[in-house]
């Protein structure tokens, strides 16, 4: 009874610090954060899910103030105004988070399915406008032969991985020709000297993606290229390789 009565009382007090402003409506001397999320070929992203909250603190005991809520348009828009209370404003402990949510996408679809956020961090300005542009690709696989591999030693191997563009406009992209960040889901595919063929490498569809080859020959150094390819619609591609 008596832990029963802490976990409780535990639950009431990290209820507590959350608060839910999302119905609020700022008046003047608001901060505006707006933006657009798109797909392959420039096509927007409706019905994406997008909100602001400001965090104080880490773990028991954090708060929470949920600020503003909407989602994007039939143009893959949105916009949020809200007013920024005096101990949230300039170089405080706490800071400003972007949350979008991409769940309600067709995972078979789109390669982005799950929730995400943006650090915005401090707000100095009460008139501050912050625009962002997120990407979120459709989803396309491909196939890569392998020609040549017979590891003589166990330590031998040859690995695919892939990247490609995903999440936040930043500007021009030093790996890859896109101004939008780096995706990757952490899959790597492992050819064998039986399973020469690797299927179902995940790029992005109508883009360029970065095909990550990593190998050992002969128990020697490993050796890493980068092959930048793109992508069209409805593709059959194959990729052959080396070992």
């Amino acid at each position: 009874m008596k832990n029963t009565l802490c976990l409780l009382l535990l639950a009431i007090l990290v209820q507590s610090c959350d608060k839910d402003d999302t119905d609020l409506t700022c008046i003047s001397d608001c901060t505006v954060i707006q933006g657009q999320f798109l797909t392959a070929k420039g096509a927007p992203l409706k019905n994406v899910k997008v909100g602001v909250n400001y965090y104080l603190g880490h773990g028991i005991g954090a708060s929470i103030r949920k600020i503003k809520k909407t989602s994007t348009d039939k143009n893959g828009n949105f916009k949020m105004q809200f007013y920024v209370n005096d101990d949230e404003l300039g170089n405080v402990p706490g800071y400003f988070q972007f949350v979008y949510d991409y769940s309600g996408l067709d995972p078979d679809v789109f390669i982005g399915t799950d929730y995400n956020s943006y650090g915005i961090g401090a707000i100095h300005s009460r008139d501050t406008i912050i625009s962002l542009e997120f990407y979120n690709p459709k989803k396309a696989f491909i196939t890569v032969n392998l020609t040549g591999f017979n590891p003589s030693i166990e330590e031998d191997f040859f690995v695919v991985s892939s990247l490609y563009p995903m999440g936040r406009k930043i500007g021009q992209n030093r790996f890859i020709n896109s101004e939008y960040q780096l995706g990757y889901d952490g899959n790597k595919a492992y050819a064998t000297s039986s399973h020469t063929r690797i299927d179902n490498v995940l790029v992005a569809e109508h883009d360029y993606n970065l095909i990550s080859i990593s190998k050992r020959k002969n128990g020697g150094e490993t050796i890493e290229e980068d092959h930048i390819i793109f992508v069209p619609d409805n593709n059959i591609l194959e990729l052959n390789y080396s070992y």
